[in-house]
């Protein structure tokens, strides 16, 4: 780690940080039904540390392998159990 005179960290910070996505449009049911993800992937964050040494995010770059449209429920509320 490379430091300034004031001591705070010159060199960006990575993250890497992986989700899943479920999703259901148009349920009006109780409990979603379970379903397979919608999508799946992970982000790749820079930051940069500032004068005050607070952290801001200076750059983040998606990565989505799998991912499809979100499934649409047909199920009427009336038809919920």
């Amino acid at each position: 780690m490379l430091e300034k005179e004031d001591g705070l960290c010159q060199w960006p910070a990575q993250a890497v940080s992986y989700f899943t996505t479920y999703r259901v449009d148009g349920y009006e049911g109780g409990v979603v039904p379970a379903g397979p993800p919608v999508r799946i992937g992970h982000y790749e964050d820079t930051f940069r540390r500032v004068g005050d040494g607070n952290w801001l995010l200076a750059s983040r770059t998606l990565h989505l392998p799998f991912g499809g449209p979100t499934p649409r429920a047909n199920m009427p509320a009336s038809q919920g159990s």
